[in-house]
């Protein structure tokens, strides 16, 4: 029984598992060491000592094993097509109305409830059914209001200085509310109130009535979305705007993953040619 110092590289190739591929087993001293000369594209060596009474049958044995690893082009697809089905994430967000217009500080929400971690809400454009409108002419409504009012209890996420709303006249039908760049995040929830009137009541619930609120969504991409708010209870209304996946996607974050992925796949497809040698009395 002889100890042997074993030197070995482990690669992976195109087919078969990951081998030890020995060239020749030679004494250095007073023990047998395994070198490998075998072209890799990825390998790595290390020495580990084992016994064996026959070193010379253990280097046929490393030298007969494959080298092509069926695997690699299964598992750079797959690394494919996470990276693409990662940008591929549609969005979903919620509007809602809940309360009394005229008491509640929050009674309108906007929420980010899914979507992709580097998408932002750009704007959000909301328009009143049937007779309803806006009502900022500041007699007799919720703080005697001119404007929408941020609420910073009720909101999360976002401040009232990233928060800007737009519209035409005391008694506006549209709402549109624009956000600072970047401002509008995965998670955050901006409330704020808001005055109606036209509807014949100022509880939440009429917001589902005459085909309900229509709420647009445009993301910072340029995707957008539209749904209509429908009665919840009698104080409340609420809409989800699903917006579908990007049909290519976005430049900056996964284009050089996929492309190095790509290349990977490519070269890790194309068979390498391993040589090993049988040992002889003369290689000892």
């Amino acid at each position: 029984m002889r100890a042997i110092g074993l030197t070995t590289r482990v690669g992976i190739c195109h087919k078969g598992p990951p081998s030890r591929l020995a060239d020749k087993i030679q004494p250095e001293g007073g023990s047998y060491v395994a070198i490998c000369k075998v072209p890799y594209l990825h390998s790595f060596s290390f020495t580990r000592f084992i016994e064996s009474e026959e070193p010379r049958q253990l280097g046929k044995q490393l030298v007969r094993n494959p080298c092509h690893n069926r695997l690699v082009p299964r598992i750079s697809w797959i690394l494919i097509s996470l990276l693409f089905a990662a940008d591929l994430q549609g969005a979903a967000i919620s509007g809602f109305a809940a309360g009394f217009a005229n008491q509640t500080p929050g009674f309108w929400g906007i929420e980010f409830q899914s979507g992709a971690p580097d998408e932002r809400i750009a704007a959000v454009v909301l328009k009143m059914p049937g007779p309803g409108f806006f009502d900022f002419d500041g007699v007799g409504n919720y703080q005697n209001q001119t404007a929408p009012i941020f609420d910073p209890g009720s909101s999360s996420g976002l401040s009232a200085a990233q928060v800007f709303f737009s519209f035409t006249g005391v008694h506006p039908k549209v709402l549109k509310i624009t956000f600072a760049p970047a401002a509008f995040a995965l998670g955050d929830r901006l409330q704020f109130a808001a005055d109606i009137d036209g509807l014949g009541s100022k509880v939440g619930g009429a917001l589902g009535g005459y085909g309900g609120v229509r709420i647009t969504v445009a993301l910072s991409d340029g995707r957008t979305g539209v749904a209509n708010f429908r009665t919840d209870t009698e104080v409340a209304s609420r809409a989800t705007v699903d917006i579908a996946p990007s049909a290519v996607p976005e430049t900056g974050s996964t284009f050089w993953p996929l492309l190095c992925a790509v290349l990977i796949c490519c070269i890790l497809s194309t068979p390498l040619r391993t040589t090993g040698k049988r040992l002889s009395r003369d290689d000892e």
